[in-house]
Order: structure tokens, then C-alpha cells, then sequence
């Protein structure tokens, strides 16, 4: 197998994200968060999924403003959102192994970041990097002068940080112009979403979880093997 200098991973930032977001951004030498990018209704830019005692719940931020507007532009339309997202968070996981380790500070970042929404997923982004000792290279696009969409930005990108290979979720596939990228000496691999599955204090279990559901719950040691297992990537 082509041994590569320099892996990229670009994703849009994210409220609370899930495992396979992570384990994306460990399999990069450079991770690149998309904070300058349209903001996506119904996405999961400023909502994720828990664990209740209910069952799943969902944490959203309630965002307004215009929906051309991009991520790091968006404000919440009022601050109620943080002291129920803290609440669920201390219902949910109270009984759980690892709450008192996470919650104080989960609880103070969800409490004083912003005031936009990608200040607020940044700083949560930033602490589940510290405690799953992913410590690779974090660059945010809207630093890197590209002004560029959809494939010619990614690629741009892969290009201002010198890529040679840079991983795909398959997700972005739809728009992937696979020569352009030849053409540039840029390979192009797809990661699979790898979704986990542990023991969870509620149940049944559900799957799809945000990564503070599986934080809550097990070994950090068990987490960082699944970030950083050897990827079974498909090359184009």
C-alpha cells in the first residue's frame, strides 16, 4: 500500500458530534473544520442526539437568521437553550461511570462559549480532542483563503496544506469530481462510517449517538482504540 505524507479530512463543524466524526479527524495528519460553509437546516451543525432515560433526545440550539448565512455566522435566537441542554445532560447521564470526569466541563463550555454557533461547537470539539488525545494538525477553512464550493473547495484546501491523499466520507461522493483531484496528485480515499457500539446505561440500546454518550460510559482507552484502529479506506 502507497505510503502518504500528508492525509486530510475536511467536516462541517458540528454541535456534540458523533463517534465516526472523530474517528475521521484521528486517521488525519490535518483535519480541517469547515466553519466558513453554509450553514444546513436539519442537520446536525447545531443539533445532536443523547441518550434520556426515554430515550433518544435530541440537543438543538434554536438558530435564526437567514439560511444563505454560513456557520460561523450564525447566532442562537435566545440563551434558554444552554441551561436545558445542561439539564438533559445531568439527567441523562448522572448514573453513568464517567459522569462526574466530563460533566463540569461540558457543562461550563455548553454555559459561557460562543456567541456564534461555531464558537460553541469549536470549544466542545476542542475538549473531546484533548480528553481522546487526538492531537493532529486543526486548521479551520476560513483561514486558508479559499473561497471556492463543494469539489474545487475541497481540493483548493487539500492544496493549501499540501495533501497527497485526503479522506472522503461517503457522503460527499455525490459531488467529487474524481479527475480533478488525479489531476492534481491528490488520492482520493472514502472512510465508511464505523458507528461503535458499547454498553449503555439506558436501554435498549440505541446507536448513532453524539460522542458524549459514549464518553459518559466507557473506558477512554476503549474510545481511543476505535479512533485509531488501521482505516479500511476504498481508493479511487
Amino acid at each position: 500500500m502507497q505510503k502518504y505524507r500528508r492525509k486530510v479530512a475536511m467536516h462541517q463543524s458540528q454541535y456534540l458530534p458523533w463517534p465516526p466524526y472523530f474517528r475521521k479527524m484521528a486517521q488525519a495528519d490535518v483535519f480541517i473544520l469547515m466553519d466558513s460553509v453554509q450553514y444546513q437546516k436539519n442537520g446536525v451543525q447545531n443539533r445532536n442526539k443523547i441518550h434520556s432515560a426515554n430515550g433518544p433526545l435530541w440537543l438543538t440550539i434554536p438558530i435564526g437568521g437567514s439560511l444563505e448565512q454560513d456557520i460561523c455566522t450564525k447566532l442562537p435566537v435566545n440563551e434558554q437553550w444552554r441551561k436545558k441542554h445542561i439539564q438533559s445532560i445531568r439527567s441523562s447521564y448522572s448514573k453513568t461511570r464517567f459522569f462526574s470526569v466530563h460533566f463540569d466541563a461540558i457543562a461550563e463550555m455548553i454555559q459561557s462559549s460562543g456567541p456564534d454557533l461555531h464558537s460553541i461547537n469549536m470549544a466542545l470539539i476542542l475538549y473531546f480532542r484533548a480528553v481522546l488525545g487526538i492531537s493532529n494538525e486543526l486548521r479551520l477553512l476560513s483561514e486558508l483563503a479559499v473561497s471556492s464550493r463543494k469539489n474545487q473547495m475541497v481540493l483548493d484546501s487539500c492544496n493549501v496544506v499540501g495533501a497527497d491523499l485526503y479522506i472522503s466520507g461517503s457522503g460527499a461522493l455525490d459531488y467529487m469530481d474524481r479527475r480533478s483531484f488525479q489531476n492534481a496528485g491528490v488520492s482520493l480515499a472514502v472512510l465508511q462510517n464505523d458507528i461503535p457500539h458499547y454498553t449503555q446505561h439506558h436501554q435498549p440500546a440505541v446507536a448513532g449517538l453524539s460522542m458524549l454518550d459514549w464518553l459518559m460510559q466507557d473506558e477512554i482507552d476503549t474510545i481511543r482504540q476505535y479512533l485509531n484502529k488501521p482505516m479500511e479506506l476504498s481508493y479511487d
